[in-house]
């Protein structure tokens, strides 16, 4: 079995017994090509939001701008534009984005060219391999199996396979890059990869993330597959900290200052999700002391408490975590994963609301989480803190949606989404969006 000894924090039973039970799949006589997905399967990226990447081109961007509207703003609505113009995604291509991202922010065709490459650098240099799918991959390989990737990226194939070369997958056996297929539909790129893979469909193990297009699709075609699901999902479902978060900061999350939050955010999911793993009942850590280091004492590291406002536990908690070995585990690969994907790359945006893991712990720890406490606290603390802890307000809300309008957060200011005089206004807006269609 593969798994990253770099780090001090190593893969639970459950998350052992999973991939042991993949790996028996792949290496099955019944199969004798195994196809992966290219994007969360076999590489990750850093971010926990789709646009990240473009944040960090903001800068970018500035010397060719000539609106108010910032880079992610436009390359956001390029993407969209570009995707209803295809009609279907895999049609798309950066190319068909940054031509409509200039007749949207006009500027000058050899800008559009230098940002063009700037976004292909990036994605290049912050691609990292997901260790699960690496595993499974190499497992392939050893059993004599061919190995097909596709690629549903909107970058140019040399850029892809770049990627691939990097992470560790050059030597496959066929490479399916969607967008270069003529016609291509949202399922006929299973024909393209079964064609490369050169067997029938029941000789092709098919592994992705997509439940629909990696899952169904093959299975109707008369193949095997199995789910990897992209570790920030499975993050995201492992507890409530993403909501927290994402409520927290509500109004301004998707603007630079929360980049390196983001960013956090997205080490968390490959440090404890890269392998798939079940939520545990009343833990949001999923009952691991090292993930709760990880946030706790590493990445509210990162950022001073703001001395002028009042914690309960706080102060007790922070001391706490400087104690336990498995704490100071999670700190340590913290500063690790973060040197390792990032460098100096996030020192000047700050590390505005990353002290807000401490406060979570604070304000709603769940009691499989306080548990790891105990030998540090005293019993009257302990009391304290749970007597005080409460569920978190989660307000429904994607962060992977584009900036809303400035009408919108008006909105959401003056009657908070979920509010009877919200929910009335929005049925009279809806009702009046349709009438003009």
């Amino acid at each position: 079995m593969y798994i990253d000894n770099s780090l001090k924090r190593q893969p639970t039973a459950a998350q052992t017994d999973i991939l042991d039970k993949m790996t028996a799949d792949v290496r099955s006589p019944r199969n004798s090509a195994v196809s992966f997905r290219m994007q969360d399967v076999l590489v990750m990226t850093p971010f926990s939001e789709e646009y990240d990447l473009f944040l960090f081109m903001e800068d970018d961007y500035a010397p060719f701008k000539t609106g108010k509207k910032s880079f992610t703003e436009l390359r956001l609505a390029a993407q969209e534009a570009a995707l209803k113009k295809c009609e279907v995604y895999p049609r798309v291509t950066l190319e068909l984005i940054y031509d409509i991202f200039e007749k949207l922010s006009g500027i000058s065709p050899s800008g559009k060219e230098q940002l063009m490459q700037r976004e292909c650098e990036l994605i290049e240099y912050f691609s990292f391999p997901r260790q699960c799918g690496k595993t499974l991959f190499r497992e392939a390989k050893a059993q004599g199996k061919r190995t097909i990737i596709f690629s549903e990226s909107v970058y140019p194939s040399d850029v892809v396979k770049n990627i691939l070369e990097k992470c560790g997958y050059g030597s496959y056996d066929g490479l399916v890059i969607v967008s270069e297929i003529k016609k291509c539909t949202a399922e006929s790129w299973y024909d393209a990869v079964l064609a490369k893979a050169g067997v029938s469909a029941d000789k092709l193990l098919h592994i992705g993330s997509s439940v629909a297009y990696d899952i169904e699709l093959p299975i109707v075609k008369g193949a095997k597959a199995l789910l990897l699901a992209p570790a920030i999902q499975l993050m995201e479902k492992s507890g409530r900290i993403l909501g927290y978060i994402r409520k927290k900061h509500f109004y301004s999350y998707d603007s630079t200052k929360y980049l390196t939050l983001h960013c956090v955010l997205g080490l968390y999911a490959a440090y404890g999700f890269d392998l798939p793993q079940n939520r545990e009942a009343l833990s949001d850590f999923c009952g691991d002391p090292c993930l709760i280091g990880f946030l706790g004492a590493g990445a509210a590291s990162l950022e001073q408490a703001n001395p002028a406002k009042k914690y309960k536990m706080r102060p007790v908690i922070a001391e706490a975590l400087t104690h336990d070995e498995k704490f100071l585990d999670g700190l340590d690969d913290f500063n690790k994963m973060l040197e390792d994907h990032f460098g100096s790359n996030l020192e000047k945006y700050g590390s505005e609301g990353c002290s807000g893991f401490l406060d979570f712990l604070d304000e709603c720890c769940a009691s499989a989480d306080r548990k790891f406490f105990v030998p540090y606290m005293s019993t009257s603390a302990l009391k304290t803190w749970a007597s005080s802890v409460k569920e978190p307000e989660i307000v429904p809300f994607s962060g992977r949606n584009h900036k809303e309008s400035s009408l919108n957060r008006l909105a959401d200011k003056m009657f908070p989404p979920g509010t009877k005089v919200r929910n009335i206004a929005d049925g009279i807006l809806a009702k009046g969006h349709k009438k003009s269609r």
